[in-house]
């Protein structure tokens, strides 16, 4: 089990009136996500099991959004590249806004669980999992993620117990027999705190399969969020969440004036939670194998394996030179898979010395090419980031253009853009493709080629040497302007000492 803090919000209703608006402003997942990635079982980039994913991640949100529960499960391939795979939108949600947020939770699973066979995201909205393993036979609340507010109560323990106890005791039964398995409350008993819950069961689950799962999240309530001002205890049937002030959709379904008169002694077997305090662990004293790191990037935090941790200074990098320059993106690895039929051999331009060159195309048409760096280019992460960080710098018409990368793991790439007449050895060294070229477009390509150097060794931001200029190296675009093909595809090929590359 998983025990994260969450973030403590205040309820003043003047803060409330200001927040509010501006909140529905954000993207549908722009509420904090949390995920869970498996330690072991790991895909390959070309393999059948990623063929199963990109098919599911085009047709479980649609199914999703046309229930009318916003539910849906599928199964596509076969043993050994099965994927079974799990989906929910919160009972207060829309058809329309729960396909977007599906998709969007298959691109953040992918990017946050690399190459895991095994792994689950959950945000405010909806949730999303997927498994080489069939789990969707399973009623119970499956190894909860818990995500509390770090603020006590300032009542006693047993009056907290009981206002926990009386909350999703009085809400189990209400949710368990509802068409999409989903309740709302708010609990006022007398002077103790108010308290808003959302409780919903996958709408695959009997009535009494979902007050079974609702049983095992009360147990884990009372044993591990006991005394918080607010809590989530995330599952793959079942879930819930209470806070001190409203959060979900609409007026509260149930309102609770009557508080039990005792708490039934819990006989609790579930795993001891590993709590993690609201502060990060220091980078320099990583967790032993097999233990849970817990990241925080741009206000999302992640659950990760130690093996499938995303590396901060990689997310750094990216966000650094996006914010510089609105023309350079940083690609999802499952958008390149996508663009290339993931890196077939039909979309193969050529290899060169330190990786293959494929053609893609992005989903609003534009056509890329899209360098993959082979594990023996000898680049980490640091030559990685210097380079990228270089080209980024150059713009020129007659240089390749770098239109972004994209970095998961062990993944290193480069996107430019897309030339569709090759390179200039392609029709100065063929017999019958030279005739193409005559004097007048040779004249061009020569100046072009002239005036990318003049601006490389002169009007650069950085002053540059290529050192490895030679006819395969020149693009050739649709009218045949030159394109000098930059450092970056071919490394190691500069020096850069204080400000000059040579």
């Amino acid at each position: 089990m998983k025990f994260l803090p969450s973030v403590h919000l205040p309820c003043h209703p003047w803060m409330a009136m200001v927040i509010l608006p501006l909140l529905l402003l954000l993207v549908p997942l722009a509420a904090a996500q949390w995920s869970s990635c498996s330690k072991s079982d790991d895909y390959k980039s070309n393999s059948t099991y990623v063929a199963n994913l990109s098919l599911l991640s085009s047709t479980l949100p649609k199914k999703a959004a046309s229930s009318t529960t916003l539910f849906a499960t599928s199964i596509m391939g076969n043993f050994p590249d099965i994927v079974y795979a799990l989906t929910l939108c919160r009972g207060d949600s829309n058809a329309s806004a729960c396909e977007s947020r599906v998709t969007t939770a298959f691109q953040d699973l992918l990017r946050l669980c690399p190459y895991k066979k095994n792994a689950a995201v959950y945000y405010d909205p909806c949730m999303l999992k997927f498994s080489n393993k069939n789990f969707l036979a399973t009623t119970t609340v499956n190894d909860p993620l818990f995500i509390v507010n770090t603020k006590n109560f300032t009542t006693n323990a047993d009056i907290t117990q009981r206002l926990l106890f009386t909350l999703i005791n009085s809400m189990a039964q209400l949710a368990a027999n509802s068409l999409r398995r989903f309740t709302t409350s708010r609990l006022d008993v007398g002077s103790s705190p108010t308290l808003y819950c959302l409780m919903q069961c996958m709408p695959d689950l009997i009535p009494h399969d979902c007050e079974s799962c609702f049983q095992d999240i009360l147990n884990s309530t009372l044993e591990y969020l006991g005394g918080k001002q607010g809590g989530r205890v995330l599952g793959t049937r079942c879930y819930m969440r209470y806070e001190m002030y409203p959060f979900f959709q609409g007026d509260p379904k149930l309102r609770i004036i009557n508080l039990a008169p005792h708490v039934p002694t819990i006989n609790n077997t579930t795993t001891p939670a590993t709590v993690y305090p609201q502060s990060q662990p220091p980078d320099a004293a990583p967790p032993p194998e097999g233990k849970v790191t817990v990241q925080e990037h741009n206000g999302k935090v992640s659950i990760n394996n130690q093996a499938a941790t995303n590396r901060p200074e990689e997310y750094a990098l990216v966000w650094r030179l996006e914010e510089r320059s609105s023309e350079f993106t940083l690609f999802d690895f499952p958008e390149i898979l996508q663009a290339t039929h993931n890196f077939s051999k039909e979309n193969l331009l050529g290899q060169g010395g330190f990786g293959p060159v494929y053609k893609g195309q992005l989903p609003d048409g534009m056509e890329i090419a899209v360098k993959r760096l082979a594990s023996h280019s000898g680049q980490g992460f640091t030559e990685f980031k210097n380079e990228v960080e270089l080209i980024a710098k150059l713009q020129h018409n007659n240089l390749v253009k770098l239109l972004g990368c994209c970095i998961q793991g062990e993944e290193k790439l480069f996107v430019y853009e897309y030339l569709p007449n090759k390179s200039l050895d392609f029709f100065i060294f063929d017999e019958n493709r030279t005739t193409l070229v005559d004097w007048e477009k040779r004249r061009v390509i020569i100046e072009g080629i002239a005036q990318g150097l003049l601006y490389l060794h002169k009007h650069s931001r950085l002053r540059i040497i290529h050192r490895d200029l030679k006819a395969s190296n020149i693009l050739l675009d649709q009218d045949m302007n030159p394109k000098i093909l930059s450092c970056a595809s071919n490394s190691f090929q500069w020096l850069y000492v204080s400000g000059v590359c040579i």
